[in-house]
């Protein structure tokens, strides 16, 4: 959240960098604190051991999200956002959530098409457009 106030708050009429991410720390910081006290509650608390929480967790889903968001950040500049979307998009609907063929297909180009012309078009930002101008 320090980071965020350097960046600038603004107002609420005129939002500074910081002032989204602020309030997600604020946020985040307030639920953590929450759970924090409430563990001092008297009550029914069930106490596992840590083995027991992670013992019967599929890594293999988050492995593969994580794997391709990081293969997403890096050929984000090189490639453009609607080719790299689609592809990182294709592959977590097909190859982690197992969609069909033509649900995968569709929403893997549907989902950055709009986008960039919510973007693009309609807000006039600019999205990395990478090697091949789109």
């Amino acid at each position: 959240m320090g980071g965020s106030a350097q960046l600038g708050l603004g107002t609420l009429r005129d939002p500074g960098s910081g002032f989204s991410t602020f309030l997600a720390g604020s946020f985040i910081s307030v639920v953590a604190l929450g759970l924090f006290l409430r563990s001092f509650l008297p009550g029914k608390t069930a106490h596992l051991e840590f083995s027991a929480l992670w013992g019967n967790l599929n890594w293999r889903r988050p492995l593969a999200v994580g794997i391709l968001l990081v293969v997403y950040t890096l050929a984000l500049e090189r490639v453009g956002f609607l080719p790299t979307s689609i592809f990182i998009l294709f592959a977590m609907f097909k190859g982690v959530e197992k969609f069909s063929w033509v649900k995968a297909v569709l929403l893997s180009v549907c989902i950055p098409v709009a986008s960039f012309i919510i973007f693009v078009v309609l807000l006039k930002t600019t999205l990395p457009r990478g090697i091949w101008g789109f």
